[in-house]
């Protein structure tokens, strides 16, 4: 490298004129293609920096500048300077916003080692988390992988009529798959680590409604996909399981993996939640902790009112399954129009029109921050845009 730094020469392809410099290796490259094929710089650095945005992200996604883990990010075994903080500050808002992006889509999951949930079956059919979608397949990865053990099942249930004299209504059946979809999506979305506190039980309290208050649903269709809605909305990214493989493991919860104790999955991620929501609370301060003590009552209810109706986690489970077969159908037809737009455009993106290059911010020029497309254009003209397209239409 030091004689590639010496001669100005391409530490990729060995050009000449290499005028450009990764900040993290420091090796000289001459184009925008060999800082692609020199991809693992960028690719640690995405890496670092989606586990530190993980770890501090609360209840709404990060709206600053930067968001509060990338900015106290530092790269190990550089003395020099905070690389973490160097590169977030040298990338332009498009950029960040393109990192952003990166958290909410769910792609950064690719970045991650690889979870799977103590509910998986180890036999049989399972569901590969890795791609986020939810489709079934056979196990071909051998002992990488497993899932944890299983959290404990309660020792004992109060009854139901313990907790309220008056019959519970019977649409009461439909908050628990909308609690369940809150906590596999909540336990997913961190890796199943639970020294994630607050963030992990937060999360699964903005994914369910009937956590958060008393809201009634008419159908399990409508409870998993008012949740589904719900984590969109509060700005959580798509978890490891993506969209069906959330509502597959509600299902696969619903079923359970004992035959002699069918409920036996469902309380066990009750009584998982419960203990998760007590233990978030006590890293709040006193006056926000309400809404994670209603919403461990509510989980306790569920919990007392599943123990004591076997035959309705049944049923749940069989139309949690038609939910999921939906939406992964519908996810399957749209990663087939993706697959042969991208076979289109040669890539994941269509490429650049006429005129436009790509820009790289985070490269350097004689200690200048610089893109390989030059400066950026100037924004275009809205009226000039619209006069096109109304000309268009016409």
């Amino acid at each position: 490298m030091a004689a590639e730094v010496a001669d100005g020469s391409c530490g990729f392809c060995s050009a000449s004129a290499a005028a450009y410099t990764c900040p993290r290796c420091h090796r000289r490259l001459c184009s925008l293609r060999c800082y692609r094929a020199h991809g693992p710089c960028a690719e640690a650095f995405y890496r670092d920096q989606v586990l530190e945005a993980l770890r501090a992200q609360r209840d709404s996604p990060p709206r600053g500048p930067a968001p509060p883990g990338l900015r106290e990010l530092r790269e190990p075994g550089d003395p020099v300077r905070p690389v973490g903080r160097g590169l977030w500050e040298q990338l332009s808002e498009a950029e960040r916003d393109g990192f952003r992006q990166l958290l909410s889509s769910g792609e950064a999951a690719a970045l991650l080692p690889q979870w799977r949930p103590w509910w998986w079956r180890g036999r049989g059919p399972v569901e590969e988390l890795g791609g986020g979608s939810g489709v079934e397949k056979e196990d071909e990865e051998g002992g990488e992988g497993r899932p944890g053990p299983a959290p404990p099942v309660p020792a004992s249930v109060p009854p139901l009529s313990a907790l309220r004299a008056a019959a519970p209504s019977p649409l009461v059946r439909f908050q628990l798959p909308n609690a369940l979809f809150g906590y596999a999506f909540a336990l997913s979305l961190h890796g199943g680590d639970e020294t994630l506190l607050p963030e992990l039980p937060a999360a699964a309290i903005a994914a369910s409604a009937a956590l958060r208050a008393r809201r009634p649903f008419g159908s399990t269709a409508e409870a998993l996909l008012s949740a589904r809605r719900d984590a969109r909305a509060a700005g959580l990214p798509l978890s490891p399981l993506g969209d069906s493989g959330a509502l597959l493991a509600v299902a696969q919860l619903l079923e359970g993996r004992d035959s002699r104790d069918p409920g036996a999955d469902v309380a066990a991620a009750l009584w998982h939640l419960w203990r998760l929501l007590k233990a978030g609370a006590r890293a709040l301060p006193s006056p926000e902790r309400s809404r994670f003590r209603a919403a461990r009552r509510k989980v306790g209810f569920l919990l007392s009112w599943s123990r004591g109706a076997p035959e309705e986690l049944a049923q749940l489970a069989r139309e949690a399954r038609a939910v999921h077969a939906e939406v992964a159908a519908e996810e399957a037809a749209v990663a087939e129009i993706r697959e042969g737009l991208e076979k289109v455009w040669g890539g994941p993106r269509p490429p650049p029109r006429e005129g436009q290059e790509d820009r790289v911010p985070w490269l350097v020029r004689d200690g200048v921050e610089e893109g390989f497309g030059g400066p950026r254009p100037p924004p275009a003209d809205k009226g000039v845009q619209g006069r096109r397209l109304i000309e268009e239409l016409d």
